[in-house]
This record gives structure tokens, C-alpha cells and sequence, in this order.
């Protein structure tokens, strides 16, 4: 492939999240009640511009996901992980934000 094909592929770093009640995002845990870090990549069709840690991301499944991390990926490995179907312009609160990257820190 031509390199003018080519487009910037990040990898980032996720927990799911779902708003509370009162609308406030906190972490979707598994069945034991763990929240797992999983990754996604940019893709070709994906909308929306990464701003940073703590912005939401939708999932081609429609999850949202809090974003603790990001890395750039060659283009080359980008098959290697599942892309994300829109960046959203919603941040998760700082406190959420940090307890996330506690959470990724512990699974480094």
C-alpha cells in the first residue's frame, strides 16, 4: 500500500463505563465486579478527533469506553487490534479518569 493511504493509527488503553443514575459516567465491572482494561485502535471510518486521556469512545458493539491511555501503532500491526467506531467529545470526570489509570497502571 502506498504510503498517501497510510493514516495515523493510535492504540488506546479503555474501561467500559455507563452513566449512574444521575448521569455521571462510573466503571462497568465484569461479573466479580472487576473493571478490565481492553484495547481499540483508530480506524480508517473512525469519526472524531482524540483529544486526549478521559475522553469517551464508542465501540463498533455501541459500549462506551473511558480512554486512561493512548500509543501510536504502526500501520502495519493496526489488524492486530479492533477499531473504534466514533471519539466523542464527553470527558469522564478527573476522579473517574484517575482511578481508570490506576487501574491500567496495576495491568502494565
Amino acid at each position: 500500500m502506498s504510503k498517501k493511504n497510510q493514516y495515523k493509527v493510535l492504540k488506546f488503553y479503555g474501561l467500559p463505563v455507563q452513566n449512574d443514575p444521575s448521569g455521571n459516567w462510573q466503571l462497568k465491572g465484569d461479573a466479580e465486579g472487576q473493571s478490565k482494561i481492553h484495547t481499540w485502535r483508530i480506524g480508517k471510518h473512525t469519526k472524531g478527533h482524540y483529544r486526549g486521556p478521559g475522553q469517551l469512545l464508542l465501540t463498533e458493539n455501541n459500549l462506551t469506553v473511558m480512554i486512561v491511555g493512548a500509543e501510536p501503532m504502526a500501520f502495519k500491526d493496526r489488524h492486530q487490534e479492533t477499531p473504534c467506531q466514533r471519539l466523542l467529545t464527553a470527558q469522564a470526570d478527573p476522579s473517574l479518569l484517575k482511578k481508570g489509570q490506576a487501574i491500567w497502571q496495576q495491568n502494565k
